[in-house]
């Protein structure tokens, strides 16, 4: 019921003007038959002949060019058809009321609300003309006749309608949801983007530097350091691995808010530190010990520590320490890192790009800034979140 009342009160608020095109296929078959119309019209009424169907026919051919209107404005049409109506009442001309009964139909499919009830109530009064006219000839069974096929009509044209509606509405909904379900798949690729390159890559990296240092050296300490940092990232990154393959499969949340590491940023610092230090990079750290962030701040800034940490270690092999500081101040929180490394002096290892795209557009969406840069002193990579909004 409350679709009806809805479908009701939206026709009935319809603009005045307002109109529902035909079809492309319906326009043609209009055409058609206008034409046929004309031609029988024309032909019936010459052999016919006579002074009383002169206005007879001036009424005719005005409805039939008016469904020919249409085609292309139908409240234009619908004038034409009450200003015939008024003519054909005024003159008693009763041969065309069936015509202008089945039209009501066709304007309640296309035109508004008001425009469809002027055009009735012109039908009736031309309806009632006739009748009050004895000359006419016309019975008051036949006058009853008109009025179902009117009201037939009426009812026939408002069921169109609101099936076309409905039609694209549907149409319009199933729009939004593929669009929406688009968004969401995308979004999905992005997070699992962003754990295989911030988490997994992150790995593999190690296991491709300390592969290295096995080939460049005889050391056996350093041997036996870089195999267990082998080790443990392989681990690492099977264990990471399996969770990315656990989110494809639905089996694990895709919540952007989710941190990626579960200690936050005390354990992200922690890994990076021990990471960086098997690779002779030493690490300071000034974070607030009484440090309360957001999740999804918290989720971003562990990103830029861990994929600074993994830029450090394929495009800065010349650093010997690192630096990274985090402050919050006036609602924003701060976090710079930066590294001492020389110019022209990298591990070797392919860079996408991927990492800085990323968490740049992430910034952008929080409302904060992103920036990566070479200074004199080396890398420096400062990023900055507001804590509301």
């Amino acid at each position: 019921m409350t679709s009806v009342r809805d479908n009701v009160l939206r026709y009935v608020r319809t603009p005045f003007w307002a109109y529902q095109s035909l079809s492309p296929v319906v326009r043609r078959l209009v055409i058609i038959l206008v034409v046929t119309a004309i031609v029988i019209d024309s032909l019936f009424r010459a052999t016919v002949g006579g002074a009383s169907s002169i206005t007879s026919a001036i009424v005719t051919t005005s409805i039939t060019l008016a469904v020919w209107i249409f085609v292309w404005r139908p409240p234009v049409a619908t004038i034409v058809l009450i200003a015939a109506a008024a003519v054909a009442g005024a003159a008693g001309v009763a041969d065309s009321l069936i015509a202008g009964a089945a039209i009501l139909g066709l304007v309640s499919y296309t035109c508004s609300a008001a425009l469809t009830l002027l055009y009735a109530v012109s039908l009736g009064g031309w309806l009632l003309a006739v009748l009050g006219r004895p000359e006419s000839g016309f019975q008051p069974l036949g006058g009853l006749v008109i009025a179902l096929l009117s009201l037939v009509s009426l009812l026939i044209g408002l069921a169109i309608r609101r099936q076309f509606e409905r039609a694209q509405s549907l149409a319009l909904q199933l729009e939004v949801s593929e669009r929406e379900v688009a968004e969401q798949l995308k979004h999905e690729r992005d997070l699992i983007a962003d754990e295989l390159h911030d988490i997994v890559a992150h790995e593999i990296t190690i296991v491709a530097l300390h592969a290295a240092v096995l080939d460049r050296t005889e050391d056996m300490q350093t041997r036996s350091q870089s195999q267990t940092a082998i080790r443990e990232a392989a681990v690492q990154a099977l264990t990471d691995i399996r969770r990315v393959l656990g989110m494809v499969r639905g089996e694990e949340n895709l919540s952007p808010e989710r941190v990626s590491s579960p200690d936050g940023i005390t354990g992200t610092i922690a890994a990076v530190t021990k990471e960086l230090g098997q690779a002779g990079i030493a690490v300071t750290a000034d974070v607030p010990s009484d440090l309360r962030l957001p999740s999804a701040s918290l989720v971003a800034l562990t990103r830029v520590i861990r994929e600074s940490a993994t830029n450090v270690l394929k495009h800065a092999t010349g650093a010997h320490t690192v630096s990274i500081v985090l402050r919050v101040e006036r609602g924003w929180v701060h976090l710079t890192f930066a590294d001492d490394s020389p110019p022209a002096r990298t591990a070797g290892l392919p860079a996408s790009g991927y990492g800085i795209m990323r968490l740049r557009e992430r910034f952008r969406l929080f409302g904060g800034t992103f920036e990566s840069e070479r200074k004199s002193q080396g890398w420096v990579v400062s990023a900055s979140l507001p804590l509301s909004g």
